[in-house]
C-alpha cells in the first residue's frame, strides 16, 4: 500500500492519539471494575458477618491494587509458570549486577544470585499450621515445620532452644504449607498440601512429594486452572490435609480438598470451590480420583450436587478406619459443613455425626488405643452455642455432647475476662480450633483457641494451661506464656510416644513442651523460632545515620507489630530484635537525624516514638484516624520533618514540626486533585531533590500521577502529570534529578515497569523480558544509571540495562527466594539496599565491599532512654531501665483525668505489666524510692479479632 505524506501524517497523528488514549479508555473500564468490587465487597462483609469472619482488609486492598484492569481478575496462576522458568534457569542472571555484588558479616560468597544477608527478625516466627516428626530420625529429634506463606522448614533438634530452623530450600519461599504426612510404608516418602483455606492470605499449589526424606521434591495432584461459566477459579488451591493409610501393603493417599472459605468478590475467582472434596490415590501420587460418595446436598433443588463436600480433616483410626470431617462451603446453598463421615474400605462412606450448621468446620482426634473412641470440636450452632465438643465411645453410632443435659463432657472456660465462658475461641473458632487426645491415655486430652487448656477425664474438667498476655485476671495465672491462636498439637512418637516431648503451632510460631506431665507449669511450653524467619512485613526502612557495623532498621509485620532489628551482626548475620509498637505493623518511617522514627496500626494510626514522651499520635483525632486504608499510604519530608499520609479519595494529610518537642500535632489537609469514580490514592513519594520546602509526588489506583510543590506550606500546588497506564502506581523513585522517575504498577496484565526523563511528561516502557506478575517496588543503583531492583511477587529481580529500548531482567532473589517484596530501600552512605518481605523476614546487601571492622562492639538499643515497648499496645507492655542503678520500679497507669487505673509493684526490667483498656492516651509513671525513672505518654489501641499479640 502507498501512503501520500499528508494520509501517511494523518495516519501517525491517529495511532498517536489511540496510543495517547488508551490510558483514559482503560482508566474508564478501570473505574467501572472497582464501582462492582465496592458493591461485592459490602455484600461479602454483610456475608462475612453472618457467617462469624472478620473483613480481611488487607487483601480486599490488595486484589484491587493486583487485578487486571481488563477482566478484573487476579490471576495468580500466572506465577507457577514463572516459577518453573525460574527453577529451570530461564531467568538466571548473565553476570553480577554492581548494586548487590557486595557482603556483610560473616556471609560467604560474591557469586551471581547469593548477594543477600538474612537480618531478622531471628526468633519472632508467624501463623504455623503443620508440624512433622521425621520418621526417619533415629534419634526422635528431627522436626519439620510449615509456615502458611513462609514454606518448609526443619530443625535437628528443637527441644535445644540455640538449635536453628533452616528452609529447606529457596524454592519454599513462596510456597503455603498447612499440612504434611508420611507413607508408613516408606518413610522416606512425605507430601506436604498447600493453600490455607481459613483466610484469603495464601492460595496453595497443590501437593508436593518426596521420595528422599525431603532433599527433592516434585509437585503433583494439580489442576489446570481454568474459569467455570459462572466465574468461579477451577483449580486445587487449597489441600486442608492428607494422610496415607497402608491397606495391606499398598499405600492409599487420601487428600482434603477445600475451596476457599473467605473471599471477596465473584472476580476473585471463589478459589476451588468446584474442586473440593476427597481424593484417593493408590498409585504414589500420579493420578488421584474424586470420591463420588461424597457429595454435598443442594439447599436450592434438594438433590445431590456434583460438587464434594469441603473436608477440613482426615485420620485413619485403630482399626484402619478412615474418618473425616467437613468445614462450610462458599457456595450458599452446598450444605458442606458440620459433619463427620467414617469408612472401612476407603471408598463408601457413612455420615456419623451433623450438628446442624452447615457453616460449622470440624476437627476431630482419635484414640489411638481403642478405635471407637473419639472427640470432635466444631463450631455450634447459633449464637447461644458458638462452639460445641463432642465424643463417642461406639464408633460414632451415639455421641455425647457440652449441649447435652445433664453434661459428660464441657467447654473449657478462659481465665481471661474478655473470652466469653461458652467461647474460648472468642469468635475465631473459623480459624483457631484444634484437639488432640494423648497417644497413650484416650482420656487425656488438649485443646486449643485463643489458649489451650488440659483435660485428665475426657473432657469433664479443664485446667488452662497457655496464656497469651497477662491482661485482667491471667496476671496471676501460673502457666506458660504462648502466642494466641492456635492451631496444631503433635506429640513425638519416638519410642512409642515415650519421650513426653509436643509441639504447638500457632500464630506466634512454633512452641515446645519437653515433659506433657509439667506442661501446665511455668516455662512447661517455651517457644522455639530460632531463625524461624516467616515473618509477614508489609514494610520496612533503614535508619539512614547507621552503617551495617552497628545496624538498624524498622519494620512493621502482620499480627506481630512493628520491630527494631539493631546493632551489630551476630555471627550468623541477624540483627538484635526489640518491639516498637504492638498489634499491626504497617508502613515505618525514620528521620535523617535519628531525632525521631514513624511506626504505624492500622488505618492512620500513625505514631511518632522519640525519647521523651515516647509514643504521640501524629493524626490527633480518633475518627481521622480511622480514615485512609488499612495499610496506609504516607511518606516523610525528612529535610523538613513534614509528614504525609493518605486521607479519603485524592486527600492527604499533612503534619508538621515534628522536630520539636509537641506531643500533639496540628493535621492540615491537601487537596489533591478531583478524585475521578473509584480513585483512591496508592503511593505517596517525596522528591530528595527539594531541599528547603516539600516536593510531593501521588500516584493514584488510576494510574494517575501528580506533582505537588511547596506541599509543606498552604500555597501548594498540584499539578497532573500524564499517566503511563491505567492500573495502581504502587511505587514512584528518582534517578539524578526530577526529571528522572522510575514507577511502577502492581497489576497482573499491564506493562509494569516506565521510566520519564522529563518529569512525567512522556513515559518509556521499560518491561522488557519481566513475567507478568505484580511489581510492588523499584531501586535504582546512583552509580550505574543501567542498574535496576524490582521487587515483585516472586522475589527481587534486576537488569543491567535499563536505558536500553528493552531491557533484560534476571531473578536476582537468590537466599530469599521468590517471596512477595512489599518494599526495597537504600541508604547511600553505606550503599546498603534493604528488601522486606511478606513471609521471609528481612535482608540486606551492598553495592560495594565495604569494611566493616570497627570500635563498635556492642549493640545498642535503639532509644537507650528508658522506654516503654510496644508503646503503642493493647494495653499490655514492658519498661525498660537501667537495671545496675534500678533493680525494680512501680508502676502507675493515669487515664487523661489523672485517675489510676493500673498499678504494679516491683517490676522488674522488660517484665511484661499492664491489662486491656479502652483505647485512649494514658500516662505512665515508673518510679524507685521516688526517684521517677519514666513518665510519659503510654498509647492504648483497639482490639480487632486475629491479631493478638
Amino acid at each position: 500500500m502507498k501512503l501520500y505524506p499528508i494520509a501517511a501524517a494523518l495516519l501517525c497523528i491517529n495511532m498517536y492519539a489511540q496510543q495517547q488514549n488508551k490510558p483514559q479508555a482503560n482508566q474508564k473500564h478501570l473505574q467501572e471494575l472497582y464501582v462492582k468490587y465496592e458493591k461485592d465487597i459490602k455484600k461479602a462483609h454483610k456475608n462475612a458477618k453472618l457467617m462469624g469472619t472478620p473483613p480481611d482488609l488487607y487483601n480486599e486492598e490488595d486484589y484491587k491494587r493486583t487485578m487486571d484492569p481488563v477482566t478484573g481478575n487476579v490471576n495468580f496462576e500466572k506465577l507457577a509458570k514463572v516459577n518453573k522458568d525460574i527453577l529451570t534457569g530461564q531467568y538466571k542472571a548473565a553476570q553480577p549486577m554492581s548494586f548487590i555484588s557486595g557482603n556483610q558479616g560473616s556471609a560467604t560468597g560474591k557469586i551471581i544470585n547469593e548477594p543477600w544477608i538474612e537480618r531478622g527478625p531471628y526468633n519472632v516466627g508467624g501463623r504455623t499450621r503443620a508440624i512433622m516428626y521425621d520418621p526417619n530420625d533415629p534419634a526422635g529429634k528431627r522436626v519439620f515445620a510449615g509456615g502458611v506463606s513462609g514454606g518448609l522448614w526443619v530443625n535437628q533438634d528443637p527441644s535445644v532452644s540455640t538449635n536453628e530452623w533452616q528452609p529447606l530450600s529457596t524454592f519454599w519461599a513462596n510456597t503455603s504449607v498447612v499440612c504434611i504426612t508420611y507413607d508408613p510404608n516408606n518413610s522416606q516418602t512425605f507430601y506436604v498440601g498447600t493453600g490455607e483455606s481459613s483466610t484469603t492470605d495464601v492460595v496453595g499449589s497443590g501437593i508436593w512429594k518426596t521420595t528422599d526424606g525431603g532433599a527433592t521434591w516434585t509437585q503433583i495432584f494439580t489442576v489446570p486452572v481454568t474459569y467455570s461459566a459462572n466465574g468461579v477459579r477451577n483449580g486445587n488451591f487449597y489441600i486442608n490435609d492428607i494422610k496415607v493409610r497402608n491397606n495391606n501393603g499398598v499405600s492409599e493417599i487420601y487428600a482434603g480438598v477445600s475451596g476457599s472459605y473467605v473471599g471477596i468478590s465473584f472476580n476473585d475467582g471463589w478459589q476451588g470451590l468446584s474442586q473440593a472434596g476427597l481424593y484417593k490415590s493408590v498409585d504414589g501420587g500420579a493420578t488421584f480420583t474424586k470420591n463420588t460418595n461424597l457429595l454435598a446436598m443442594n439447599t436450592t433443588t434438594n438433590v445431590v450436587s456434583t460438587t464434594g463436600y469441603s473436608i477440613q480433616q482426615i485420620e485413619i483410626a485403630a482399626d484402619n478406619s478412615i474418618w473425616l470431617s467437613t468445614r462450610s462451603s462458599r457456595f450458599t446453598n452446598i450444605d458442606s459443613g458440620g459433619r463427620i463421615f467414617k469408612s472401612t474400605d476407603g471408598n463408601t462412606f457413612t455420615q456419623i455425626y451433623n450438628v446442624g450448621n452447615t457453616g460449622s468446620r470440624v476437627n476431630f482426634t482419635l484414640s489411638k488405643t481403642d478405635a471407637n473412641k473419639a472427640y470432635a470440636f466444631m463450631q455450634g450452632v447459633g449464637t447461644a452455642e458458638p462452639i460445641r465438643i463432642v465424643k463417642t465411645a461406639d464408633g460414632g453410632a451415639t455421641w455425647q455432647s457440652t449441649s447435652d443435659v445433664p453434661q459428660v463432657i464441657k467447654l473449657p472456660t478462659a481465665t481471661d475476662a474478655s473470652i466469653p465462658a461458652n467461647d474460648f475461641t472468642r469468635g475465631q473458632s473459623f480459624y483457631d480450633l484444634v484437639i488432640k487426645a494423648d497417644p497413650l491415655n484416650d482420656n487425656t486430652l488438649y485443646i486449643g483457641g485463643i489458649d489451650l487448656f488440659k483435660s485428665t477425664d475426657g473432657g469433664m474438667n479443664w485446667t488452662q494451661i497457655s496464656k497469651w498476655s497477662n491482661n485482667n485476671n491471667m496476671a496471676n495465672l501460673a502457666v506458660s506464656t504462648v502466642h494466641a491462636d492456635q492451631h496444631a498439637i503433635v506429640f513425638n512418637p519416638f519410642n512409642n510416644y515415650g519421650t513426653g516431648q509436643m509441639m504447638f503451632g500457632n500464630d506466634g510460631g512454633i512452641f515446645f513442651a519437653a515433659n506433657k506431665e509439667n506442661i501446665g507449669a511455668v516455662g512447661g511450653m517455651v517457644a522455639r523460632n530460632t531463625r524461624y524467619n516467616v515473618t509477614q512485613f508489609y514494610g520496612a526502612v533503614l535508619n539512614p545515620t547507621k552503617t551495617p557495623a552497628n545496624e538498624e532498621l524498622l519494620a512493621g509485620a502482620q499480627d506481630n507489630g512493628s520491630w527494631w532489628l539493631y546493632g551489630v551482626p551476630q555471627a550468623n548475620n541477624f540483627l538484635t530484635t526489640q518491639a516498637a509498637t504492638g498489634g499491626d505493623g504497617m508502613y515505618p518511617e525514620y528521620d535523617d537525624q535519628d531525632n525521631y522514627e514513624i511506626s504505624s496500626y492500622t488505618n492512620n494510626s500513625h505514631y511518632l516514638l522519640n525519647s521523651t514522651p515516647y509514643a504521640n499520635y501524629l493524626i490527633t483525632t480518633s475518627a481521622n484516624r480511622n480514615m485512609g486504608h488499612f495499610v496506609n499510604e504516607i511518606a516523610l519530608d525528612r529535610m523538613n520533618d513534614v509528614f504525609y499520609s493518605y486521607r479519603s479519595g485524592l486527600t492527604l494529610f499533612r503534619t508538621a514540626g515534628l522536630s520539636s518537642t509537641a506531643t500533639t500535632f496540628t493535621n492540615d489537609q491537601i487537596n489533591v486533585g478531583t478524585a475521578q469514580t473509584g480513585e483512591q490514592v496508592s503511593w505517596l513519594k517525596i522528591s530528595p531533590h527539594t531541599k528547603t520546602s516539600s516536593t510531593l509526588f501521588v500516584g493514584t489506583n488510576l494510574g494517575r500521577l501528580f506533582k505537588i510543590t511547596n506541599a509543606n506550606t498552604p500555597s501548594y500546588t498540584s499539578t497532573a502529570l500524564t499517566s503511563p497506564a491505567a492500573g495502581t502506581i504502587s511505587d514512584i523513585e528518582f534517578g539524578a534529578n526530577e526529571n528522572e522517575i522510575l514507577l511502577t504498577l502492581s497489576n497482573y496484565n499491564q506493562i509494569s515497569v516506565f521510566y520519564s526523563t522529563d518529569g512525567g511528561t512522556s513515559w518509556q516502557n521499560k518491561e522488557g523480558n519481566l513475567p507478568d506478575m505484580p511489581v510492588r517496588t523499584i531501586l535504582r543503583n546512583p552509580d550505574d544509571p543501567n542498574e535496576v531492583l524490582v521487587g515483585t511477587e516472586l522475589g527481587v529481580w534486576g537488569t543491567g540495562n535499563f536505558l536500553s529500548g528493552a531491557p533484560t531482567w534476571s531473578s536476582v532473589t537468590g537466599n530469599i527466594g521468590n517471596v512477595r517484596v512489599t518494599n526495597l530501600d537504600y541508604r547511600p552512605s553505606t550503599k546498603t539496599v534493604l528488601v522486606s518481605t511478606y513471609g521471609r523476614g528481612a535482608w540486606t546487601t551492598q553495592n560495594t565491599n565495604t569494611n566493616l571492622a570497627t570500635s563498635e562492639t556492642t549493640a545498642v538499643s535503639p532509644r537507650t532512654a528508658n522506654r516503654v515497648y510496644p508503646n503503642p499496645s493493647k494495653g499490655i507492655a514492658r519498661l525498660r531501665f537501667n537495671n545496675t542503678n534500678h533493680s525494680t520500679v512501680d508502676i502507675s497507669i493515669f487515664d487523661k483525668a489523672g485517675r489510676l487505673v493500673y498499678s504494679k509493684k516491683n517490676v522488674k526490667s522488660d517484665e511484661e505489666f499492664g491489662q486491656k483498656m479502652t483505647p485512649g492516651t494514658y500516662i505512665l509513671k515508673a518510679e524507685d524510692k521516688g526517684e521517677i525513672i519514666f513518665n510519659g505518654n503510654f498509647l492504648v489501641i483497639g482490639h480487632t479479632e486475629g491479631d493478638d499479640d
